[in-house]
């Protein structure tokens, strides 16, 4: 969906070395040979002759300039001009793989240049042989970029600078720069902020390490004696049950200190990790895992783009095939998350938390307050140290001839200087466009955070006022859908890339529909687990949900091929009707499967998604939703050239993405989301988060797991088969 956004990037910028493309208008045919006054070596290099230059009279130069700019070029500007490109076209043609872009120059009826008429075809963006370059003597290998994206990049003298290539560039096109590689990078001993963090998170690091340490050694100490003797003020790590008929003894606690060495040890973390459990609403648990690695595989043709492709048009046209539909319909995984965030979140509320007899203003405000609260400590901290190590350890983590485009993060934190604290608050999603391009992926915790506070008063309010909680619930939907039917256009960024595309009003549907899937689901159960159980019922479900999402997935799919140039464009008619529709339909074909699937229904698919892999894998979704980015971009730019789009690249790319993601995920569970959790929990007076007391059912599916598949039908005809047997005993 971006790469439209990245058509016009690279189509308003003309300074990709202007002069070149508008001397490929006549061409000559010139062979390959050596540059004349290079040292000797170059005519080693026997590659394809680039396409031919043909050599522009000063006269014809200044005369065309003037055409562009209305302005005379000066001597020096022209000096750096034939030095810059004149001087380095034979270099060019034997050292380098360089295609030019290709240029289609507008004039008009008396032949005079006229920039409105020019057309850019990016066919081929890419650039020489860096190795080759780096390998000759007397060159150097810079390129041209613009807002991070690299837009063509060459071989040139050491006598040509990069000032006066910026030179070029600007008097062409304001806003394209030029870096060549070697010349002006950062080093991360002269980086005082870069610094700062890289030893917050060695402090981090080592923190846990120590505190592991100690747990270790406590318990070994005490275990040691413990058989011999006791020892006095020692208490076990663990609490033990005690010896003694005192009800009020029946176990020991640990000490402050040992219980926040125990929030911070990362045995104990890993046994959280690792640990699993039996609810009849496993199967979240894939879904999360699926959801997310949809997530990356989207991104990694989407974000980050810097930077950027070789072949624009024919990435953007080989990725509006049928087959990419799984790629191109990626931006529905956020919608499933928004879904399972609301469902969760209402109907383990609804559950768990017990209503006072009384209404009370005061002890319900104190409970939605708190939930704010521990939402905010438990993401924050980790959503902090990731965003600043993208803003300022990124551009060292990655290596290659185009890692400065990641200078102070590149595309992944654009604009953090003035913007961070935004983030921080969770407020970025709302004002100027400019303010997501800050770690521009976590729009999703901005508005997710947002839900929350507006939903936490109708969870509350199932509990009270059910009824009025579903009209108001029912009511923020149908404002949502209002509110997209007017403000969308029929401009196709402007609904899928541009400012409406992470605005809260535009995404609450699937949340809203989570909402009341949680309450139905935990306060009107029976009645939906005696509607699935028609075998009708349940498959006319199953049919409906399919369709709607299958359609959603398809439409996105129609949506994101109009971004190629041979595609016809919607008009405002359809977009409205798309993005009304597939947002809501995405999220009532969810609510049927959780309602289906949560009793006990579903077969081989729940069985699938409830396997016991995915709950470990889960619980770092969110280190992996942080973390993404930042390996997409080491993999994108530590190459020696841009990449070039296959099928191939993409899955490669997405798996190495993935794995490279969780692996950092597990070290940030390990080491940050875990022990802030764990200390939190000591800090705030509330007991860690355990699971609730199974119920006789998770009982029974836990005890027949080992026998054979069983769900919650299963465990209803048993319960009954054994009460008949009772009755005709007694």
């Amino acid at each position: 969906a971006t790469v439209s956004v990245l058509y016009c990037s690279i189509k308003m910028p003309m300074a990709v070395i202007f002069l070149i493309g508008m001397m490929m208008s006549t061409t000559v045919a010139k062979p390959a040979v050596a540059a004349e006054g290079w040292p000797a070596g170059f005519e080693n290099f026997t590659l394809p002759p680039s396409p031919v230059i043909k050599y522009f009279e000063e006269q014809e130069i200044r005369h065309l300039y003037e055409q562009m700019t209305n302005k005379t070029m000066t001597d020096s500007e022209l000096s750096a001009l034939e030095v810059c490109v004149f001087g380095q076209t034979s270099m060019m043609a034997q050292v380098s793989a360089f295609r030019l872009l290709q240029f289609h120059i507008g004039t008009n009826a008396s032949g005079d240049y006229v920039p409105e008429l020019i057309t850019i075809i990016p066919n081929t963006t890419v650039s020489g042989n860096y190795q080759a370059c780096e390998d000759a003597e007397g060159g150097q290998f810079c390129y041209f970029e613009s807002g991070s994206m690299v837009l063509s990049s060459m071989c040139v003298p050491t006598a040509c600078t990069p000032d006066m290539l910026q030179e070029i560039a600007s008097v062409l096109t304001p806003g394209v720069g030029v870096h060549c590689v070697g010349v002006d990078e950062d080093e991360f001993s002269s980086d005082p902020p870069a610094q700062a963090i890289a030893s917050v998170l060695i402090v981090i690091m080592s923190l846990v390490v120590i505190a592991s340490v100690l747990c270790r050694g406590y318990e070994n100490f005490y275990l040691m004696v413990s058989k011999e003797q006791e020892v006095d003020g020692l208490v076990p790590l663990i609490p033990q049950k005690s010896t003694t008929n005192n009800d009020s003894e029946h176990q020991t606690e640990p000490s402050k200190l040992m219980k926040v060495l125990y929030a911070c040890d990362m045995d104990t973390s890993m046994k959280e990790f690792m640990k699993t459990t039996t609810r009849p609403t496993n199967f979240l648990n894939g879904m999360r895992v699926l959801s997310i690695c949809w997530v990356v595989l989207g991104h990694t043709l989407a974000f980050p783009m810097n930077p950027g492709m070789d072949d624009f048009i024919n990435t953007v046209e080989l990725t509006t095939k049928f087959r990419m539909l799984i790629v191109s319909s990626g931006l529905l995984a956020v919608d499933t998350f928004f879904f399972m965030s609301a469902f969760l979140a209402c109907f383990l509320i609804l559950k768990i938390v017990k209503p006072d007899p009384v209404f009370s203003f005061i002890n319900t405000s104190k409970k939605v307050t708190m939930l704010w609260v521990d939402r905010y400590v438990r993401l924050t901290p980790l959503y902090a140290l990731c965003l600043f190590t993208a803003w300022y350890l990124l551009q060292y983590m990655v290596d290659g001839p185009l890692a400065n485009t990641y200078h102070r993060g590149g595309a992944v934190a654009i604009n953090c200087e003035d913007n961070w604290w935004k983030n921080m608050l969770y407020i970025q999603n709302i004002g100027d466009e400019s303010n997501i391009s800050c770690f521009g992926h976590t729009w999703y915790l901005a508005n997710d955070f947002q839900f929350l506070i507006l939903g936490s008063f109708l969870m509350f309010g199932f509990m009270y006022t059910p009824l009025a909680s579903i009209i108001a619930t029912v009511v923020l939907l149908i404002t949502s859908w209002i509110l997209v039917a007017v403000l969308i256009s029929d401009n196709y960024a402007d609904y899928s890339t541009g400012s409406n595309y992470y605005r809260p009003w535009i995404r609450f549907g699937p949340y809203g529909i989570g909402l009341l899937t949680g309450y139905v689901l935990a306060k009107h159960k029976s009645f939906v687990q005696k509607s699935v159980q028609s075998t009708h019922i349940r498959w006319t479900g199953y049919v409906v949900s399919g369709i709607f999402m299958f359609g959603c997935m398809v439409f996105q799919w129609a949506m994101q091929k109009q971004t190629a140039p041979s595609e016809s464009h919607w008009g405002k008619g359809m977009a409205q009707f798309q993005q009304v529709t597939y947002h809501i339909f995405w999220g009532l074909g969810l609510a049927i499967l959780t309602l289906t699937w949560s009793c006990g229904h579903g077969g081989v698919i729940v069985r699938f998604l409830s396997h016991p892999v995915f709950e470990p894998l889960g619980k770092v979704t969110f280190g992996v939703y942080l973390i993404h980015p930042m390996v997409l971009a080491v993999l994108r730019v530590s190459l020696p050239a841009l990449a070039h789009y296959s099928d191939a690249w993409l899955l490669a790319t997405a798996v190495a993405a993935i794995n490279g993601s969780y692996l950092g995920g597990w070290l940030a569970f390990i080491f940050i989301e875990r022990p802030i959790g764990a200390l939190w929990d000591l800090a705030s007076g509330r007991k860690a988060r355990r699971s609730r007391k199974p119920t006789d059912e998770e009982k029974y599916l836990k005890k027949q797991r080992k026998k054979r598949p069983q769900n919650s039908v299963t465990f209803e005809r048993e319960k009954k088969r054994k009460k008949k047997k009772k009755l005709h005993f007694d």
